[in-house]
């Protein structure tokens, strides 16, 4: 029986032939399944073990148009990871990413990697084309960095090297908080810019609460970068729900901002649809403090010619982590306003830099594609 290109023939065999061949939903399932049983198998656990963290994206990756949510079913059955247990994380990644399957072992630092073979007899000795175990410790990793550079070259995790490696680790440390996987869930990896809006957003509830149901929150993402994936899922504040408008900065637009808002992170309004109003934090972030705790030059990220940039990424996740519960270490208010419904709709507009709006830059010394008259 094949997986791909099969699906949909046996789905309509099994309408005329009830019980001649697995479901599509069955088919699926035996693969996690199987993933799950090559892997108690390598690791050496028991079903149930709370060590073992499961990853995949199934839900998300199809085969042959078939979706794949099924699968998450057989992995947790069979190994005993579950959602409930903070145990089982299904990544997000595109409906045309291959199907794979990864567990980790927190006792022992070793991880199993599988990709499901999309052309595979089900029934064969192929159906996963990737099976590969390493030890992903991050003092490990950030101690051998040359060696498991090699390995992200290798791709032996088929590509999901720092996405499956930072999770993992970050999942293993004692602070962690499952609002902040699920942040990672949708961001498909940890990173500092991801953790970055996970404290800003602590930092926002603590000065900015929530007060009654008709009030949520708003971003003004200015600048973007990974942060923002962090209050899509925390918040639900989206772009398709109005509650979240991503605007970049040029660099005339960044070189305008005064020395006291140069670490600008974006705006953050507590609004009341009731009132049509609201209060906001024009929010900085101190990557500057940020970086030096860990010993990170900001070069480092960018230097994808040897292994530093995905070091230095791991390090500061894990240094993170050990201060995130104290947001207030590295986020500042640089600002605070309100608004009425006009004001917000101004914010939100294109072409309108929030900074001039709130007169922080002066209109002539802001030039760029986001200018404002």
């Amino acid at each position: 029986m094949k997986i791909k290109g099969y699906l949909p023939i046996l789905i309509l065999v099994l309408a005329v032939s009830p019980g001649l061949v697995m479901a599509e939903g069955d088919v699926m399932k035996e693969l996690g399944s199987r993933a799950a049983a090559v892997a108690m198998n390598q690791l050496d656990f028991d079903k149930g073990d709370e060590n073992i963290l499961a990853m995949t994206d199934a839900g998300y990756a199809m085969i042959g148009g078939q979706t794949t949510e099924a699968a998450v079913d057989g992995v947790s059955e069979t190994c005993g990871c579950t959602i409930g247990k903070a145990n089982l994380l299904m990544v997000h990644r595109s409906k045309f990413s291959p199907l794979w399957f990864f567990f980790y072992d927190k006792e022992s630092d070793e991880a199993v990697y599988l990709r499901v073979n999309e052309s595979a007899d089900l029934a064969g000795e192929d159906v996963f084309s990737i099976v590969s175990k390493e030890m992903i410790d991050a003092g490990y990793m950030l101690e051998n960095p040359k060696e498991w550079n090699g390995k992200f070259d290798a791709e032996v995790f088929g590509g999901n090297e720092f996405s499956l490696t930072t999770i993992a680790n970050v999942w293993s440390h004692p602070n962690t908080t499952y609002d902040l996987l699920q942040a990672a869930m949708l961001h498909n990896h940890i990173c500092p810019g991801l953790t970055s809006g996970y404290m800003i957003s602590k930092y926002v509830e603590g000065n900015l609460p929530l007060e009654t149901s008709s009030q949520s929150y708003k971003v003004i993402a200015c600048p973007v970068w990974c942060k923002e994936d962090a209050f899509q899922v925390i918040w639900d504040a989206t772009p398709g729900k109005r509650g979240l408008y991503a605007k970049g900065l040029t660099g005339d637009n960044k070189a305008a901002l005064p020395d006291y808002a140069k670490n600008a992170a974006g705006l953050y309004i507590r609004w009341n649809k009731t009132t049509n109003t609201g209060d906001g934090l024009v929010m900085g972030f101190n990557w500057t403090k940020a970086q030096g705790m860990s010993g990170i030059k900001p070069a480092d990220f960018k230097n994808f010619a040897t292994y530093k940039w995905w070091w230095a990424r791991l390090k500061m996740d894990l240094d993170m982590i050990d201060y995130i519960g104290n947001p207030e270490t590295v986020c500042t208010t640089i600002m605070e306003f309100q608004v009425d419904n006009n004001d917000l709709t101004q914010l939100q507009e294109a072409g309108v830099n929030p900074y001039v709006y709130l007169d922080i830059v002066e209109a002539p010394r802001c030039l760029g594609v986001m200018t404002q008259a």
